[in-house]
């Protein structure tokens, strides 16, 4: 069978088990023909559509940080606009929040006292798909943040640093791989120097944030 790659939007693999997804919402398996291509439809390939369900990360937070300060009202101004979990085009890895008003450019500040392990600031020129970002962990270790997408210029931290919770880290942006002005806000559990969603996470487990903020009393 010949594919129209016109139709396709994008392949997922899950362990052994490859399917192709078509632009109107249909899933088939799918099987490598030894020529560098997948094909849809063969028998064995894995099973049918009506049995598919995407893997999803556990969400379950674990037991909320012993030590560290997080702030009682985080996204002051903001508004969450996506979720963790499936969506189109793929798994969401965090959440994103985009500011409320037509002022757009609102601080992004550090939801919790934290080590800052990563503090880029993208090259004058270039655009890579986090933009201007920060990493770091809570105090006793048990989480790792990420956040993505803060204006070009506007980095107000550095990596090594030390951090107490609303601490200013950069402004709201739209640099990277987005559609609109906002900060992705990532939650993986344990420390990580330098964590990124599959599939180049590295073993990384990425944890919904949002039970997570709310078992630290952090409002949203």
């Amino acid at each position: 069978m010949a594919l129209d790659y016109q139709t396709i939007k994008y392949l997922e693999t899950v362990g052994d088990h490859t399917w192709i997804h078509y632009m109107d919402g249909k899933i088939v398996p799918a099987f490598y023909d030894g020529k560098g291509r997948f094909l849809p439809g063969k028998e064995g390939a894995g099973p049918p559509p009506e049995t598919y369900t995407p893997w999803v990360p556990p969400v379950t937070p674990p037991p909320p940080p012993s030590t560290g300060a997080w702030l009682a009202t985080w996204a002051d101004g903001f508004v969450m606009t996506s979720g963790f979990g499936m969506r189109t085009g793929g798994f969401h890895y965090g959440l994103d929040i985009s500011s409320t008003t037509a002022v757009t450019g609102l601080p992004i500040l550090s939801v919790a006292d934290m080590v800052i392990t990563r503090a880029v600031s993208e090259a004058p020129g270039t655009n890579p798909t986090a933009g201007t970002y920060v990493k770091g962990h809570t105090l006793d270790g048990a989480y790792t943040f990420t956040y993505n997408h803060m204006a070009l210029g506007s980095l107000a931290v550095t990596a090594g640093s030390t951090v107490t919770a609303g601490t200013q880290l950069g402004i709201e942006g739209q640099r990277g791989n987005v559609t609109g002005t906002h900060l992705h806000f990532e939650i993986i559990q344990g420390t990580w120097d330098d964590p990124w969603a599959p599939p180049y996470n590295n073993g990384a487990q990425f944890l919904d944030p949002l039970p997570i903020l709310e078992a630290h009393g952090v409002n949203i």
